[in-house]
């Protein structure tokens, strides 16, 4: 466990090797949770999105993307020229 000091405009420095087990690298936002029964502080990362994107993130969509995934994995795919595309 590291000890992390906070400063007095209330900054806190996250450690590198957090931040690259985290994969964080420049300026990252994070969703603060406290634990008032743990006395903690939890720190999220998050990434802010346009509205506009939002429904890329939508549970149906998200599912869409498993099964891709999915299918890819077990080498249920095809390859299609970009015309091929064109015409679904």
């Amino acid at each position: 466990m590291k000890t992390v000091v906070m400063n007095e405009m209330g900054r806190l420095t996250v450690p590198a090797d957090a931040r690259r087990a985290l994969g964080l690298e420049g300026s990252t936002e994070f969703e603060l949770e406290v634990d008032g029964n743990t006395d903690a502080i939890i720190l999220r990362p998050v990434v802010a999105l346009r509205r506009e994107d939002a429904w890329a993130y939508t549970a149906e969509h998200r599912e869409r993307l498993a099964e891709a995934h999915e299918d890819s994995r077990k080498a249920r795919v095809r390859e299609m020229t970009e015309d091929e595309l064109r015409q679904l």
